[in-house]
């Protein structure tokens, strides 16, 4: 776990590959691992950027300044410029890095960079997922933290919008006022970020000094005079990432002889040696061509169809993306070699090696041919390696396959198919509350989903899932638009279970918002549709619902009119989990009404059936309710109670929480 460092604070360089690192050089031998951060890019052949390090070290300096942005195309440097900084501030007393290029979740962000900074892990894996943000806003109010997050483009919609719960998170740390500071990477931010108080921007327009180009590509051993290479920088407009593939290519020769010179025998790429200042220049993309042309044919049809993936891929991957080829280590050797993929350090000697494309060199791949067979490829891989079954334990990880299978859907179009991915993993997402997860995978579907007249059924219960993500997020004016519009979709298809379904949702949503008459008259429109078709589970949803309207308004006897209702429906259809949840609500109303033998026996009954069932988070509700449910009622609800019976119902209590407890803990 990172120790905290008062004053001076980076990481210990122990990479061993060309482009990528998890690893840092710092100063005066104070050295801590980045344990739960993100893969940093390399520092070891950095050059130049004065001017540039100038301002960011002086801002990052800067008690006043609490976000500081760098823009750039890709491939320009930002990243490595960014890293350049992260690893030489000092004053913080914690980092941590984030690359989102794979369109990290907010709350997954903030349980790694929790973990990162200090905070003990039982403490955040005991934190439900809607609960990970505002702690990391408290921990970052706490102290001086430093939170690096790169490629922030990949969290942004087409329209410039935020995804993935990020808006709320730098809004929550504009207002807080903290010494911390975030250092933002990304080809383009919504515009209201730059009117924000107390942040700085730095637009990375041009490429390197011709200098400074020479320098990188002696570096990366090109051999031959300042001129020379000082020719190539400038004819590449000083482009890291095209100096770097060049030097790639060049590497390929014997020791000795990786001299420009070499250049000036592929025309295609413009008579690079030899030329001066003056003539002119090459495009990154031409330098992209060159670099792809110089592949054997096997690779170049390899390094097409891994371009499809959206993270880190080791061997096997790859061999499953070209099947009619022998594909190994050796064949992504050679293409990082070439500085085409990045390979990212491993965590111990006997790891498999894991690789990465660089996000311009997977976008310029992506563009020359048709990836339709690479993305059915890998939803065939990815979907054969999905956990059918999950664990207890099992944390957000597990659903990787899920999360890989669903993005190779949506980008070739196939939203029924990419539902039915969400739908085989959502009951263990909401069962472990990770509700942003959840938004995040409807959000696709909702936004691109354009259903034909069959499938609109199918995409009313999209708005109605993503709804519900939405509500249990907080966002209730977000969830009732999306269940209004499958309530509006349900009517016009004449889906009557449907219709019942999301004005249920819209109850729920307006109970959130404390309007219980406007949800009231919903619950009762989706109980009279239930009964007019049969629908008992329906009606039963309906029922439990009215019971907790009329509970919020202190209307208990008519509330358990209600859930007993709502009981005596779910055991006649085998519904356990139901009529745990109508005898836990149940014992609340009965304990406000001084009825404590009754609510102790409901709430023990409802425990039973929870344990029975084995539901973890229905016993913590259990356990956190049940104090707050025998509360006494407001002095004019209550009946005189004799203090031997206060004592007999708090011991009670007190023993079945203890039980809970220790089922917990067992």
């Amino acid at each position: 776990m990172t120790e905290p460092l008062a004053d001076k604070i980076g990481i210990v360089n122990q990479g061993t590959v060309d482009n990528q690192t998890n690893n840092i050089t710092i100063h005066q031998g104070q050295k801590v691992a980045l344990i739960y951060s993100d893969t940093v890019p390399d520092l070891r052949f950095f050059q130049g950027r004065s001017a540039a390090q100038a301002d960011l070290m002086g801002w990052l300096g800067d008690r006043s300044v609490s976000l500081i942005g760098i823009r750039g195309e890709g491939g320009i440097g930002k990243s490595t410029l960014m890293a350049k900084v992260f690893a030489e501030s000092l004053g913080f007393a914690g980092k941590f890095w984030a690359d989102v290029r794979e369109g990290t979740t907010i709350a997954a962000l903030a349980a790694r960079a929790l973990l990162e900074l200090g905070v003990l892990p039982e403490q955040v894996r005991d934190l439900e997922e809607k609960d990970l943000v505002p702690r990391l806003l408290r921990h970052l109010q706490q102290g001086r933290y430093l939170l690096a997050i790169d490629n922030l483009e990949s969290v942004l919609t087409a329209a410039g919008d935020w995804k993935s719960g990020y808006e709320a998170f730098l809004d929550g740390f504009q207002a807080l006022g903290s010494a911390s500071v975030v250092l933002l990477g990304s080809r383009e931010y919504p515009s209201q970020y730059f009117g924000w108080q107390q942040s700085r921007w730095l637009t990375v327009e041009q490429g390197l000094e011709p200098a400074e180009g020479a320098a990188l590509l002696a570096a990366l051993e090109v051999e031959d005079t300042e001129e020379q290479r000082q020719g190539v920088s400038v004819q590449v407009q000083g482009n890291p990432l095209a100096l770097a593939l060049i030097a790639g290519w060049l590497r390929q020769q014997r020791p000795g002889n990786r001299t420009v010179t070499l250049l000036q025998h592929h025309p295609d790429l413009g008579q690079l040696a030899g030329t001066h200042r003056k003539e002119g220049q090459i495009s990154v993309e031409r330098v992209l061509q060159w670099s792809f042309d110089r592949l054997t044919p096997e690779n170049q049809h390899l390094l097409t169809q891994i371009s499809v993936l959206r993270g880190a891929f080791d061997a096997e991957v790859a061999a499953a993306l070209a099947p009619e080829q022998s594909v190994g280590l050796p064949n992504l050797d050679d293409l990082e070699r070439r500085s085409l993929l990045q390979a990212l350090p491993q965590s111990n000697p006997g790891s498999v090696q894991q690789f990465r494309l660089q996000p311009r060199i997977r976008e310029w791949v992506q563009k020359r041919a048709d990836l339709t067979p690479a993305h059915t490829l890998a939803i065939a891989y990815f979907w054969s390696h999905r956990p059918r079954e999950f664990a207890k334990e099992d944390t957000l990880d597990a659903i990787s396959d899920y999360e890989d299978t669903f993005y190779h859907q949506c980008q070739l179009g196939r939203y029924e198919a990419a539902l039915a991915t969400v739908l085989a993993c959502a009951a263990f997402l909401r069962r472990r509350g990770y509700y942003q997860t959840l938004a995040a995978l409807y959000g696709p579907l909702h936004t691109h989903w354009q259903p034909t007249p069959a499938q609109r059924q199918d995409y009313a219960a999209v708005c109605g899932s993503l709804g519900n993500a939405y509500q249990s997020l907080g966002q209730y004016q977000q969830a009732i638009d999306l269940h209004q519009q499958s309530l509006e979709i349900a009517r016009a298809i004449g889906d009557r279970g449907g219709e019942a379904a999301s004005l249920g949702n819209l109850g729920n949503a307006y109970q959130s918002l404390g309007q219980y008459q406007q949800a009231i008259d919903l619950y009762q429109q989706s109980l009279e549709i239930a009964r007019a078709i049969g629908d008992r589970q329906g009606e039963a949803n309906s029922l439990g619902n009215l019971g907790n309207a009329y509970q919020s308004l202190g209307q208990y006897q008519q509330a358990i009119d209600l859930q007993q209702q709502w009981l005596e429906i779910a055991r006649a259809i085998g519904d356990r989990q139901g009529e745990g949840t109508s005898l836990f609500n149940m014992g609340f109303a009965l304990a406000r009404l001084d009825q404590h033998d009754e609510a102790l026996q409901s709430y023990q009954q409802a425990l039973a059936i929870y344990e029975e069932l084995k539901l973890d988070h229905m016993v913590q509700q259990w356990l956190f309710g049940i104090a707050e449910h025998t509360q006494p009622a407001p002095r004019s609800t209550r009946s005189p109670l004799k203090r031997w019976q206060k004592w007999g119902l708090w011991f009670a209590v007190g023993g079945a929480i203890a039980l809970g407890i220790w089922w917990l803990r067992r």
